[in-house]
């Protein structure tokens, strides 16, 4: 195997060529992957702006050398195809360096984009669309979701040094196996290789080897307890309460399961040499969490979480600790949880039964008060925002009882649609800063017991404090760039207004009603005026593409529904009621919702 020069520049990757063999899976990066891409990349970039020796390793590419010069790839093509994209849109190369192996509609993609530098012309189709999607995400992705003004890709201060620093010194580690190596097996055994301990497992090891006396005992009920909570509180999908067993559901949430118990450990310490130490809690860890089998549970519902356990921690550190020394500095602990164990070790005096309390807690309130993605498949993005507490259900007949789950207050629609409105917004799941002010609140612990119209005078408060703090008028008319907050603060407005079906979904890409290509029957200065504009799936802009305007708003279409998003609606009920859109029709929807943004304290207050 190719041991000597293993480290390239991108520059230097992208000299060659390269084929995407038939037995990998076709490109299938999206939001999650390209965010946290361009952000590694912006972030590493400034870094290089103090130390101008950085290089950024971005991983590795195994390849296989063929006879006509072309490598193979084997592992590393999700990576690669992006980096092709985004070098193609920065302009540092200029023609096609990957290939796909007999599939048509890519090559034909690749040819298409890398002569016009842009989608447009390219023919829809569903084998492709994750590449359009993908060159959409590149240039309209937020590269700064820390920051308080944010940017796009085009936006970063001295984008040409960005340009160099990601051509000269992103490296890619190339490894190239033998010609004689039997690819197919090679490539078996890199799809079912072992994965690494995540980082919150290590951290796990850490708090648990504290669980000790002076003298270095360890504290096995001590160790077990928390191991348990821990465990339960990771798998961020399940209600908490569906973790643990009726009796021990009864010690943490009390009778009806509607309340959180503190952990008490000073009962706990009887001294047992047989605990565990760091390196024999990491052995454990590779045991099935998900192996706890609870049969008094009539909810079958399956929920999705917005946050992952690591990035959850982090908030908790934050909430907690607020600070950690680095490198001797105190510096604000960051959402972000690649920082997760360099921010552990510069806490100082963390107590591990403290922070197991402290989880179970904010666990517990981030189940009951954010909400979750419950599957529906009835609902036409196959799941419903949801906001739910646990009881405890008697069967008076059956003499037995039962855990169940329902809807936090009788009337929750605003608040669901408040808290889904920043979800969809601030999606990444990192640096969820409305998250940290949401979690901060129920800080008081008698919070716990709020009141609705109190928690969503609260959340209406952060919208309103984004909204007065990051959106100026001169953001409101810039097509593609236009904040999709706004966007869907709009749609909020409205919604108060006057309540409808709608409800928030994962739309992030910026539609023109009337298209691009008819600009000839309008003043030009109102096509990228927010009159004109709508936030729309990625999927539905193109499948709209150019599409006329008087087409799309036909009630008998296939684009106009009874829950569209308050503002599309009314652009196509508009273009409806006058059977045009042009320049009168863009100037009236523009101005009402000047007034609608006028009246935003009032109608939310």
């Amino acid at each position: 195997m190719e041991t000597t020069n293993l480290n390239k520049s991108l520059e230097q990757i992208f000299q060659s060529k390269y084929i995407v063999p038939l037995y990998q899976r076709n490109y299938a990066w999206d939001q999650d992957e390209i965010e946290q891409l361009l952000q590694d990349l912006y972030e590493n970039f400034k870094k290089s702006q103090i130390n101008s020796s950085l290089n950024y390793f971005i991983g590795s590419l195994v390849v296989l050398k063929r006879k006509d010069g072309f490598y193979e790839v084997i592992d590393g093509q999700q990576r690669l195809t992006t980096l092709s994209l985004l070098l193609k849109i920065i302009d540092k190369v200029k023609e096609p360096k990957l290939f796909y192996e007999s599939r048509l509609e890519v090559e034909a993609f690749f040819d298409s984009y890398y002569r016009n530098g842009n989608t447009k012309d390219v023919t829809f189709n569903y084998k492709v669309s994750h590449l359009i999607n993908a060159v959409d995400l590149l240039q309209q992705t937020i590269v700064n979701p820390d920051e308080r003004k944010q940017k796009r890709l085009f936006d970063i201060e001295d984008f040409e040094k960005f340009k160099n620093f990601v051509f000269q010194n992103v490296i890619l580690v190339r490894v190239e196996i033998p010609q004689d190596t039997d690819v197919a097996s090679y490539f078996e055994i890199m799809n079912n290789r072992g994965e690494q301990l995540q980082k919150h497992e290590i951290l796990k090891s850490y708090l648990m080897e504290t669980l000790k006396d002076k003298d270095g005992n360890y504290f096995e009920k001590q160790q077990d307890e928390f191991s348990k909570i821990w465990d339960a509180c990771s798998q961020m999908d399940t209600h908490i309460q569906k973790l643990f067993s009726a009796e021990v559901r009864e010690k943490y949430f009390g009778e009806n399961y509607d309340e959180i118990h503190e952990v008490d450990f000073q009962n706990e310490e009887t001294i047992e040499n047989i605990g565990v130490s760091i390196n024999q809690a990491l052995d454990k860890i590779s045991e099935n969490t998900n192996s706890i089998q609870i049969d008094d549970i009539d909810d079958a519902g399956k929920d999705q979480s917005i946050i992952d356990f690591s990035n959850f921690l982090m908030h908790i550190f934050k909430i907690k600790y607020k600070t950690y020394l680095e490198n001797g500095v105190e510096t604000e602990i960051p959402l972000n949880e690649k920082d997760l164990i360099v921010v552990y070790n510069g806490i100082i005096n963390l107590d591990a039964k403290d922070f197991i309390n402290d989880l179970l807690y904010y666990r517990t309130v981030f189940d009951r008060f954010i909400i979750k993605a419950t599957e529906e498949e009835n609902e036409e993005e196959k799941y419903r925002w949801t906001l739910q507490k646990p009881y405890k259900y008697l069967y008076e007949k059956k003499n037995r009882t039962s855990l169940k789950f329902k809807n936090i207050f009788e009337n929750q629609d605003r608040l669901s649609k408040s808290i889904s409105l920043l979800q969809v917004t601030f999606r990444n799941k990192k640096y969820k800063n409305w998250l940290q002010s949401l979690l901060n609140y129920f800080f008081d612990k008698e919070k716990f017991t709020v009141k609705c119209e109190d928690l969503q005078y609260f959340i209406d408060q952060l919208i309103l404090e984004y909204y007065d703090t990051n959106i100026n008028f001169d953001q409101f008319d810039q097509g593609v760039k236009v904040p999709h907050f706004l966007f869907n603060f709009i749609d909020y407005l409205y919604w108060v207004k006057i309540p409808s079906d709608f409800k928030f979904t994962y739309r992030n890409s910026v539609e023109h009603h009337l298209p691009q290509s008819y600009k000839n029957e309008i003043n030009e200065t109102l096509l990228d005026n927010l009159g004109n504009l709508c936030l729309v799936s990625k999927s539905s802009n193109s499948k709209m593409n150019n599409e006329h305007p008087v087409g799309k708003a036909a009630e008998s279409g296939k684009y106009y529904r009874k829950n569209l998003p308050p503002k599309q609606k009314i652009m196509y009920n508009l273009t409806n009621l006058k059977n045009k859109w042009g320049n009168d029709e863009i100037e009236i929807h523009k101005n009402e919702i000047v007034e609608l943004l006028s009246r935003r304290r009032e109608l939310l207050n």
